[in-house]
């Protein structure tokens, strides 16, 4: 029991080795001159206030038909993820990960909150971009209760639950040590649901 306990600690205790970066900073993408499309690039770390910040963006701008937001981001804060995640799904915005990007850890969950107009799972990545997952680093000095790691968990699966994500991506995630990511391969991403767009072709490899 004692092992397990260290395990889920490594596992999931918050991420503040990034808190002294930027937080996401929202703009407008070179997309959003789509007549169908509001684009957002979302850039930064992801911190407390993110959901905050862009529904104060939102809310300055015409919004179209579809909206979508591009991120690029190493990861931040494990509960704002989630949030951002579960504000995305509610609002039918889609996300994506451009060519050259990454989107890792904290801006991996938010990604799995994409949605289309009909409330449908729509994330996209590229073939030169990349999605990560990985277990939370703790913080130094700090013990983290058992029951708090089991709390974690829970909310863990009940965001995957609320925005439909595929479970394997948090399997993968909880399996893959704090210093280490999981970068998903283009084959997986397809086998998940996740549309891949080639750049160098222009269209979607797959676009479940």
């Amino acid at each position: 029991m004692r092992n397990l306990a260290v395990l889920f600690c490594s596992l999931f205790c918050l991420v503040f080795s990034l808190g002294s970066a930027m937080p996401l900073e929202y703009t407008l993408h070179e997309n959003d001159k789509s007549k169908t499309l509001t684009a957002i690039l979302a850039t930064g770390v992801v911190e407390v206030g993110d959901v905050q910040r862009l529904q104060s963006f939102l809310r300055k701008l015409i919004l179209k038909k579809n909206i979508a937001i591009y991120l690029g981001s190493p990861g931040g804060n494990l509960y704002e993820g989630m949030r951002l995640g579960l504000f995305l799904n509610q609002n039918r915005i889609r996300t994506v990960v451009e060519g050259g990007n990454d989107c890792a850890s904290a801006c991996a969950l938010a990604f799995l909150g994409g949605s289309d107009n009909d409330g449908k799972p729509w994330r996209s990545s590229s073939t030169d971009s990349r999605l990560g997952f990985h277990a939370f680093k703790g913080v130094a000095g700090k013990a983290i209760h058992l029951n708090e790691v089991q709390s974690i968990v829970a909310d863990m699966l009940l965001y995957g639950k609320q925005v439909s994500a595929p479970i394997d991506l948090l399997i993968a995630g909880f399996s893959t040590p704090s210093e280490g990511i999981f970068w998903v391969s283009n084959s997986d991403l397809c086998s998940l649901g996740i549309k891949l767009w080639s750049n160098d072709t222009n269209r979607f490899l797959c676009n479940n």
